[in-house]
């Protein structure tokens, strides 16, 4: 079995960006995360450190979940004014902080589409930076297996807006059969997932999937964060490429968002 090392291919990919950074002036990227959602904390430090090691500059704002939502819609217009700042990123609390269904829309849809550098808006320029590292493991998974993705059958598992319907949707330009499976539909579809040559989780469950539900030699992204979707037991008598949690998905991201800004 492959394990894609997500570290290794961000650095090389870090390292490009930042000679082509070296020929601009110094760009910004603003970031709105909520304190109570730690995970978020923490990958919006990260993204800080990853940013700055290339010259980017890189704001967080930090601010308690029960803000008015209007001063959230006030603080990202004023950086959407800023001249100074060139992406503007809102981290997505869990959805258990969140105080409405429509919280989320509601906040992103403030966001300037030539701004918004992780997509989180039908307006964006770019692709969510988590579908577009995706796009990049596939194509990269394609390439060492020497696999021609017009015959692959893929099953994606996970719906969301920035992640499972963009990577379902760019991928039906290239594959043959695309599955959408959201997780609430997976119990139904178990057989589904075991036909599928490529299986992508992101749903944000962990332990959804294990050995027992993939075909031999299937190709694994695990989009999980922070703990695998997909539990690594035997995966290695099954899978012919891996990209696992921690170590795959989730530094290519954040290299991904900052080559966004670039094409901003």
């Amino acid at each position: 079995m492959i394990i894609f090392d997500g570290s290794s291919g961000a650095a090389l990919r870090m390292k490009a960006l930042k000679e082509q950074l070296t020929k601009l002036p110094q760009l910004k990227i603003f970031s709105l995360v909520c304190q109570e959602d730690k995970p978020s904390m923490i990958y919006a430090n990260l993204k800080k450190k990853d940013a700055e090691s290339v010259g980017i500059g890189y704001e967080v704002r930090v601010v308690p979940i029960n803000t008015p939502i209007q001063d959230l819609i006030e603080i990202i217009r004023g950086a959407g004014a800023n001249t100074t700042v060139n992406g503007i990123i809102v981290q997505k609390p869990a959805k258990s902080l969140m105080p409405s269904d429509t919280w989320w829309t509601t906040v992103v849809s403030a966001i300037p589409p030539e701004k918004d550098v992780d997509g989180l808006t039908p307006q964006s320029r770019v692709m969510p930076a988590t579908a577009r590292a995706i796009l990049e493991i596939f194509h990269d998974a394609c390439r060492v297996l020497h696999k021609d993705a017009k015959t692959m059958t893929v099953v994606v598992v996970g719906r969301s807006d920035i992640v499972g319907l963009p990577v379902a949707e760019e991928l039906r330009k290239e594959c043959a059969v695309v599955h959408l499976v959201g997780r609430k539909e997976l119990a139904e579809n178990r057989g589904l997932v075991k036909e599928g040559e490529v299986v992508i989780s992101a749903t944000g469950q962990p332990n959804l999937l294990n050995a027992n539900d993939f075909k031999l030699g299937v190709i694994i992204i695990d989009a999980g964060s922070p703990k695998p979707e997909i539990d690594p037991t035997n995966l290695d008598q099954i899978a012919s490429y891996l990209s696992p949690v921690p170590g795959g998905v989730g530094p290519m991201t954040r290299v991904c968002l900052l080559e966004n800004l670039l094409d901003l």
